[in-house]
């Protein structure tokens, strides 16, 4: 397909556009948070993610526990490249769906409820880029995390630590306690809210050295960093 590189990140094969289209990319932050999942063993449930873009972080979650994953985002052709992705890595209990953090979020939202019941994690990586990106992004977690035990994770980039500290504040605003804030050495922050007493762990978040490249057995190539050392 033209102007599209196929990307091996550990084991997730991923399409991506080569030009730097919003949403259609491999972001920095998608790396480290996707190479921490990987390190779980289960969430006691599947694990939603949001601006899931090409859908490296949930099927990457997917392939490390077994788990069901549902990528979601709110661009048509973006959940085209993410279910191309699914396919691509044979994926079965992995669902792609429409949700869109803004007008429709709350009715998309009970959607995804009535379809597969509250999440015990969510997760996402360098979404929250603009005033307003917080809330959208809190009001989401609020509706679609468990309400008796769930995780929201969330992944910055350096390029957007100034809205770290604003996450932190309106995530506790919003009843939301900050489990866990860690800053790697490549600048992305994680940062990870919790919401009641989940009956699952988090695992041990390890700082590694750059990681070797990897390029997929397909004509058009793009590396990938950090994150391999993290799937080993």
């Amino acid at each position: 397909m033209e102007g599209v590189d196929t990307v091996l990140c550990g084991p997730v094969q991923l399409q991506v556009y080569s030009k730097p289209v919003y949403g259609v990319v491999l972001w920095p932050a998608a790396r480290v948070l996707a190479g921490w999942l990987a390190k779980f063993d289960s969430c006691g449930g599947p694990l939603l993610e949001l601006g899931c873009g090409a859908g490296l972080c949930g099927m990457a979650f997917a392939k490390a526990t077994g788990s069901a994953a549902v990528l979601t985002d709110g661009e048509d052709d973006v959940l085209e490249l993410a279910k191309r992705n699914v396919e691509l890595n044979g994926l079965r209990g992995v669902d792609v769906r429409c949700l869109d953090l803004g007008f429709m979020q709350e009715e998309e939202g009970k959607a995804l409820i009535e379809e597969f019941g509250q999440f015990p994690l969510v997760v996402g990586s360098d979404m929250i880029f603009e005033p307003g990106g917080t809330a959208r992004v809190l009001a989401a977690a609020d509706q679609l995390l468990d309400s008796e035990g769930g995780r929201c994770v969330m992944a910055l980039c350096s390029a957007l630590q100034n809205f770290v500290v604003t996450l932190e504040a309106q995530g506790e605003a919003k009843g939301f306690e900050v489990e866990a804030l860690i800053r790697t050495q490549s600048g992305v922050s994680l940062v990870v809210l919790l919401r009641g007493k989940p009956a699952w762990k988090l695992p041990a978040f390890e700082e590694l050295e750059e990681a070797p490249s990897h390029q997929a057995d397909q004509p058009d190539t793009q590396t990938c960093d950090r994150a391999d050392l993290l799937f080993a």
